[in-house]
């Protein structure tokens, strides 16, 4: 898989994309390799290789962000668009770091994984995963180190309980919220 480097948004340039050599792509979906993404200012964490090759099922971009509601106060979402200004994150595939590519071979896949400003400070050693949560197929953080207090057991929020009559995100079926 070929990478390039992590870079926030901004007006005047937009950001790198993480191109992906089809074939490369294909052969580490079969062997079911994740990537390492990179936050910039902010550590990694782990994209599994189910997670990576939903990314390209569903368009090659995944944004994830952090917003009010749910079984707790701060609410976990994925989105297929993403905000003016998201943190772009660097892929890469462990064991093969150092490979650049750029973005100008016609025919290329892109992959594109970007974070929320406000949380990309508690992703640094998460797990992203994609599968059947819930009795629904969805994008979900198997595991977020640098957020104390008790885990939600839904996996789709953090922080603490907004109250026995607040709804859990899984009562409403959320899976991609395009923002």
């Amino acid at each position: 898989m070929h990478i390039s480097k992590c870079a926030a948004h901004s007006k005047s340039k937009p950001g790198p994309h993480i191109t992906i050599d089809r074939k490369q792509h294909m052969k580490s979906a079969t062997t079911g390799q994740g990537m390492l993404a990179r936050i910039p200012g902010h550590g990694s964490f782990f994209v599994s290789g189910t997670a990576v090759d939903m990314i390209d099922v569903f368009g090659g971009l995944l944004h994830c962000y952090q917003g009010n509601g749910g079984c707790r106060k701060q609410g976990l979402y994925f989105s297929r668009t993403e905000p003016k200004k998201p943190l772009q994150c660097a892929l890469y595939v462990p064991g093969r770091e150092g490979t650049r590519a750029g973005a100008d071979s016609p025919g290329e896949e892109t992959i594109t994984v970007s974070v929320s400003h406000d949380l990309a400070p508690k992703l640094d050693g998460a797990v992203l995963d994609f599968g059947t949560f819930n009795k629904m197929e969805r994008f979900v953080w198997l595991k977020l180190p640098s957020v104390k207090g008790p885990s939600c057991t839904c996996l789709r929020s953090i922080g603490a309980s907004a109250g026995k009559r607040s709804p859990c995100l899984d009562d409403r079926g959320l899976g991609l919220s395009d923002l």
